[in-house]
C-alpha cells in the first residue's frame, strides 16, 4: 500500500508542477517569440505560443527530488538507478535544447537527426541500450556492436513518430497520457519500480499540461515538448521491454510495437507515401493521420477523441498480452496483424474512395 501512496504522491505532483509551469513557459515563449502563427498546414486560427514543453519537462523531472526525502521501497530504487536516471535527464535535455532552438529559430532536419542521432549514441555508452533480441522460439539472440545501430535507430525512431505525431491541439499531450499510463500498469504488475516510477511522471505531468493545450490551445507543446517526450519515451521502453527477464520474450517483441502502433504507423506510412510518390520524405505535407481524419469531416475535438480511443485501445491490448503466456501473446499477436492490416486496407479503399469522389465532383463543378 505505502507503494500506491507513492506513485499517487509522484503523479499529483507531476501534475501540478506541469499545470503551474505553463503560464510562465507562455511568457517566456512570448518574449523569446517562440509563437506559432497560422497558415498554411496549420489548423489552429490565433497566434499560439509553443514552449509548452518546458513546463511538461520540469513537471516530468522535479518530483523525483522529493524521493531524497521519503525512505521507502520506492526511494531505494531510484537511488540504486541514479545513473541510469541521470542519463536519460542528460538525453531529454538534449531534446528540450534541440526543440526550444527549433521552436525559436527554426532547425532543418539535418541538424536535427545530427543532435538526435549524437544524443543516442552518448546514451547507448551510457547504457540505455538494447544488447539483445529476445526470441520466442529459441535462445535471445546477442546483437554485439550491431546493438549501437539498433539502439539508436529505436531511439531515434521514436523519438520521431511521437514529433510527427504533434499536429493537432492536445493529441501528444492525450496520447501520451495514456501510453505512459498502460506502461505504468504494466510495470506496476510485473513489479518494475524503476519504469512504473518514470511512467506515473510522465503521465501526470501530461495531464497537468493537457487543459492548456486541449482545443482550442492556448499553448502548444512545441518540438521542446514533442521531442523531450519522445526520448523519454524511447528510453523507458528500451529499459522497460528489451531488458531480458522483465517479460516474457513473445510479449517483449510485440508489446513495445503494439503500444507505439499509432505513432510509429502513422510515421511509416506518412514516409513510405511521400517516398512512392517522389517527395522528399522529410517535407512537411498533410498525409498524417490527424490530417487525413480532419480531411474527412471530423472536427479538431472528434479527432483528437478518436486518436486517444485508438491509443487507449493499443495500451488496453499491450496490458493484456503482458498478462497472458507465450502461446497466447504469438496468436493474439497474429491475430491482431491480421486485423490490423484488413481494417487498414478498408479505411485506406474508403478514404480514397471519399477523396476520388470529393475531387470528382469539383472538377467537374469548374
Amino acid at each position: 500500500m505505502s507503494d500506491y501512496k507513492t506513485y499517487l504522491a509522484l503523479f499529483v505532483l507531476s501534475a501540478l508542477a506541469s499545470w503551474l509551469l505553463v503560464p510562465l513557459s507562455i511568457r517566456l515563449a512570448h518574449r523569446c517569440g517562440a509563437v506559432d502563427v497560422p497558415g498554411g498546414r496549420k489548423t489552429h486560427q490565433q497566434p499560439t505560443p509553443r514552449l509548452g514543453g518546458l513546463a511538461l519537462f520540469f513537471g516530468f523531472f522535479m518530483p523525483w527530488l522529493g524521493l531524497y526525502f521519503v525512505e521507502n521501497r520506492i526511494s531505494s530504487t531510484f537511488k540504486d538507478f541514479e545513473t541510469f536516471m541521470a542519463a536519460m535527464f542528460l538525453g531529454a535535455v538534449a531534446m528540450l535544447l534541440l526543440g526550444m532552438y527549433d521552436d525559436i529559430k527554426g532547425a532543418d532536419a539535418f541538424k536535427k537527426f545530427t543532435v538526435q542521432i549524437g544524443t543516442a549514441t552518448v546514451l547507448w555508452f551510457l547504457g540505455i541500450r538494447i544488447d539483445e533480441l529476445t526470441n520466442p522460439w529459441g535462445p535471445p539472440i546477442e546483437l554485439g556492436w550491431w546493438g549501437l545501430p539498433i539502439s539508436v535507430c529505436w531511439l531515434v525512431g521514436i523519438t520521431n513518430a511521437i514529433n510527427l505525431l504533434d499536429g493537432i491541439d492536445g493529441l501528444v499531450a492525450g496520447v501520451t497520457l495514456v501510453m505512459a499510463t498502460a506502461l505504468a500498469i504494466i510495470n506496476i504488475l510485473s513489479h518494475n519500480v524503476l519504469i512504473a516510477l518514470l511512467t506515473v511522471c510522465l503521465a501526470g505531468a501530461s495531464l497537468g499540461f493537457l487543459p492548456y493545450n486541449r482545443t482550442p490551445a492556448r499553448t502548444f507543446l512545441g518540438d521542446s515538448g514533442s521531442l523531450t517526450i519522445g526520448m523519454v519515451l524511447a528510453c523507458i521502453s528500451v529499459m522497460s521491454f528489451f531488458d531480458e527477464g522483465r517479460q516474457s520474450a513473445s510479449s517483449m517483441i510485440t508489446v513495445p510495437l503494439i503500444l507505439f502502433a499509432l505513432p510509429l504507423l502513422d510515421t511509416a506510412r506518412v514516409m513510405l507515401g511521400r517516398f512512392f510518390r517522389g517527395k522528399p520524405i522529410f517535407q512537411a505535407d498533410r498525409t498524417h493521420v490527424h490530417h487525413r481524419l480532419l480531411s474527412m469531416g471530423l472536427n479538431p475535438r472528434q479527432t483528437t477523441w478518436t486518436l486517444y480511443l485508438v491509443a487507449a485501445g493499443t495500451g488496453t491490448l499491450a496490458i493484456c498480452l503482458t498478462r497472458m503466456d507465450s502461446g497466447s501473446q504469438i496468436i493474439l499477436g497474429l491475430l491482431l496483424a491480421a486485423v490490423g492490416a484488413s481494417a487498414y486496407a478498408l479505411w485506406v479503399f474508403r478514404f480514397r474512395s471519399r477523396w476520388t469522389k470529393r475531387t470528382g465532383n469539383s472538377s467537374n463543378k469548374s
